[in-house]
């Protein structure tokens, strides 16, 4: 019987092509690092001091959402310091017991430090090289605190403290922007801004389980502010209503509070935004590039603490241009903070470059120190405010 040879060659070759499994690797065999510290080592020989975070999988499954209630500590951090950030990492391997294994990290944390002092901008190379790294994990700056301190700090809740602050990330930022994809291609494009997270009550204590055992841990670490750069180095902080007008521009707003002023009186109707769009636009004018912003939130209201009586169109109108001027003075209050910085960490540039790009390629040099802070950006904002809730006069008298 003849059989053709072209299905014997296949068949033959699927030998080696289907059995695939020559590079795997046993979960058992390997460390799984869900986050990674860098800081600026005292040592100028050995300027970098790297943190991995370890997840010890034996104590997960017992620890999970109960506060670290095992004796033993569900994480393990190793550092080590190195010239280069690959050499800390051969470094930290003796002290592991097994290979450290990198696809599943979950955040990057960057001491503050090393942001001003050295610069961000020589820190991803070997992200980009290592075929182990996803570049979707987000990047944050530590605020006055080194990142090998905060990686140590057990959290409440989430067990595995990378996992937890990731998850916090996302509660109360939308958008990309601090991946470390998006953070790459920014510092080739010059304007970076960064979250910052912050480690409140003392760092000793937060390195034991003890700290959650607790029912309100001593020390706690939380998403706060943003960090501006210019040229790769860390320059200011943005906090409050100027962090919060940066976040409506790079609309990274998540789920968010507003309070409007009650009449005259001294208290507050809060709304809460569960819309929010956002579009920027460039134009040309007189030879002079003009950043057009227009925004438009929506909204309802979550609380009242005064006698305003929200049946009525007059009082709902007041309130949505409230809203309105708050917004919108938020956000020029970050333009200004950028131009101050002289740092386009919006990325303005961009849409001019869209819009003519032979002026953009003209001005692109001189764009962050002349031209961005004398540009006309103009800001408009629509509120509106869609439900009352379950009753529209308050019983406050």
């Amino acid at each position: 019987m003849n059989r053709n040879p072209f299905i014997i060659l296949v068949a033959f070759l699927s030998i080696f092509l289907l059995s695939g499994c020559w590079d795997r690797n046993e979960l058992q065999e390997l460390d799984v690092v869900g986050a990674l510290g860098i800081d600026l080592n005292e040592d100028t020989e050995n300027k970098y001091r790297v943190t991995v975070q370890i997840i010890n999988e034996q104590k997960i499954s017992t620890t999970q959402g109960q506060g670290g209630g095992s004796e033993a500590a569900p994480v393990t951090t190793f550092s080590a310091s190195g010239s280069t950030i690959h050499e800390a990492f051969q470094k930290i391997s003796p002290q592991s017991s097994q290979k450290l294994f990198f696809p599943h990290v979950q955040l990057m944390v960057i001491g503050e430090e090393l942001a001003r002092e050295e610069g961000i901008q020589d820190l991803f190379d070997w992200i980009e090289r290592d075929s182990q790294f996803r570049t979707l994990f987000p990047i944050l700056i530590a605020r006055d605190h080194k990142a090998e301190e905060l990686l140590q700090i057990t959290t409440s809740l989430e067990s595995v403290p990378a996992v937890g602050i990731a998850d916090s990330l996302k509660n109360s930022r939308k958008g990309t922007s601090t991946q470390a994809n998006q953070v790459i291609q920014q510092l080739s494009e010059k304007g970076v801004s960064l979250t910052g997270l912050q480690m409140t009550g003392n760092a000793e204590n937060g390195n034991s389980v003890k700290n959650v055992q607790q029912i309100s841990p001593e020390t706690k670490v939380e998403i706060k502010g943003i960090a501006v750069f210019k040229q790769g180095k860390l320059t200011k902080w943005l906090d409050g209503s100027l962090e919060r007008g940066a976040m409506w521009i790079n609309k990274e707003v998540s789920e968010t509070n507003i309070n409007l002023p009650c009449k005259k009186e001294e208290k507050d109707v809060a709304v809460d935004l569960n819309r929010y769009i956002l579009k920027i636009k460039a134009k040309i004018k007189n030879g002079k590039p003009v950043i057009d912003i227009k925004a438009r939130a929506e909204g309802e209201i979550s609380e009242v603490q005064c006698p305003i009586d929200l049946s009525k169109h007059e009082s709902i109108e007041k309130l949505e241009n409230e809203m309105a001027k708050k917004m919108k003075a938020e956000m020029v209050m970050a333009v200004e903070a950028a131009k101050e910085a002289r740092s386009d960490f919006f990325h303005f540039g961009e849409y001019v470059n869209r819009e003519d790009p032979k002026l953009y390629k003209k001005i692109e040099k001189t764009w962050d120190e002349e031209i961005f802070p004398e540009t006309d950006i103009n800001v408009d904002v629509q509120a509106f405010i869609r439900r009352t809730g379950l009753r529209t006069k308050s019983y406050i008298k």
